[in-house]
């Protein structure tokens, strides 16, 4: 059931995406090419193919965890996570007016999940995955802005919100998750770069991050044993 409501949840979430991304400001410094949000909420496919990404999302969550007083948190993630995807997708950035409220209320169900479950290291978890998650893309960030990575800071701020939902349940969620979406993140970048699908200096991760975070909260304490 809890699969089942989760799923449901954050497909309704992913639903009111393209309702939400015709509303963000547009950036002050974009591309001229940048196509706006608007424009890239048009396609009536968009709310069903967001809810289902959504859904999958949230459902594969739900049956990966044993602690299901973090679900809200996971599917509000599942759900939002689906619509940054689809705009780092279509545009390249990952917009500071969804992600800081998302940050926001990650920490406010990841706070009522450990009331659900009577635990508070469930917060200290999360504040240390959130820090040194934090660190780590920072570092990866500024190295990558003398190298010409493709790497923004963008994704920084995204990779932190992850990093709320997967520290509580533990570093091998968290790590398994982290590494998930670099490994698949930097296959796909290859396979698309020798295709000449994208430029490899601006490459949209965000995606990767989301669907990384995805496999380390169904799969990280299972492949370690824990």
């Amino acid at each position: 059931m809890e699969i089942v409501l989760s799923a449901v949840a954050a497909a309704l979430i992913g639903a009111a995406g393209p309702w939400v991304v015709a509303r963000v400001p547009e950036p002050e410094e974009a591309d001229e090419d940048k196509v706006s949000y608007a424009d890239i909420a048009r396609p009536r496919w968009l709310a069903p193919a967001l809810a289902a990404v959504a859904a999958l999302f949230a459902g594969t969550v739900a049956w990966g965890t044993d602690l299901p007083g973090l679900l809200p948190a996971w599917v509000l993630v599942s759900g939002v996570g689906a619509w940054l995807s689809y705009v780092d997708i279509r545009t390249r950035l990952l917009p500071y007016a969804i992600v800081a409220p998302l940050y926001l209320a990650t920490w406010l169900l990841v706070g009522l999940a450990a009331l659900i479950e009577q635990d508070a290291r469930l917060l200290l978890q999360a504040l240390i995955a959130n820090i040194v998650v934090y660190v780590i893309f920072r570092v990866l960030y500024e190295i990558g802005r003398f190298l010409g990575g493709a790497l923004g800071y963008g994704d920084v701020r995204l990779a932190a919100v992850l990093a709320v939902v997967l520290g509580p349940l533990g570093p091998d969620a968290t790590l398994v998750g982290m590494y998930a979406g670099f490994l698949v993140g930097a296959v796909a970048g290859v396979v698309l770069s020798l295709a000449r699908l994208i430029d490899r200096r601006s490459f949209a991760f965000g995606q990767y991050l989301v669907l990384g975070a995805v496999i380390g909260a169904a799969w990280g304490p299972r492949l370690y044993g824990s």
